[in-house]
């Protein structure tokens, strides 16, 4: 009777607790858009912090929202809190899957955006150009078209391209629009 009661409960919080779990789409969402959103990033970050993710991917969104939400605290000692939890997640994340476009153009985002006193910009270039490399690719499956497309929009918004690599990579997109 005990095990028919838990089993019942568990099935009743199920659809809360997947339901409480950030999907990777969901996070794409809210980082590309928190721009636009203030503080968005605390947000994504507290979610995370309730149900940590359980995907590489997921866990470098983890840290790139604990990075950016150093930016939303008060206490400089709650930033550099998150910002080096957040900085450590995305390396981990990164140690796992170094060949992962999304993951390095987080460190890469993160390490532009970061003040340069933190001293976080070791793998700007090293990555910028892997980036680079990967969108020629990236942009080749329809069902990478969005985050491709948001990425490469990064990049060219970064100041960190050369001329000539702004120029390939807009060169890129426009076949990759032409051909849709």
């Amino acid at each position: 009777m005990r095990t028919l009661r838990i089993f019942v409960l568990f099935l009743f919080s199920l659809p809360q607790f997947v339901q409480a779990q950030l999907t990777l789409t969901q996070v794409r969402e809210s980082y590309f858009s928190r721009v636009d959103h203030g503080c968005k990033a605390l947000e994504v970050s507290k979610k995370f912090d309730k149900h940590p993710p359980t995907d590489v991917v997921l866990t470098a969104y983890h840290g790139a929202s604990l990075a950016a939400a150093a930016a939303c605290v008060g206490n400089p000692m709650d930033k550099l809190k998150y910002f080096r939890r957040g900085k450590q997640l995305i390396e981990e994340a990164v140690m796992k899957q170094p060949n992962e476009l999304e993951i390095r153009f987080l460190r890469f985002a993160t390490q532009t955006k970061a003040p340069s006193f933190l001293g976080y910009t070791a793998n700007i270039d090293v990555d910028r150009q892997f980036i680079l490399k990967q969108l020629s690719n990236c942009h080749r499956a329809k069902e990478n078209a969005e985050i491709c497309r948001h990425i490469s929009e990064f990049m060219l918004e970064s100041g960190q391209l050369t001329a000539k690599e702004s120029a390939e990579l807009n060169k890129t997109i426009k076949i990759k629009n032409a051909e849709r």
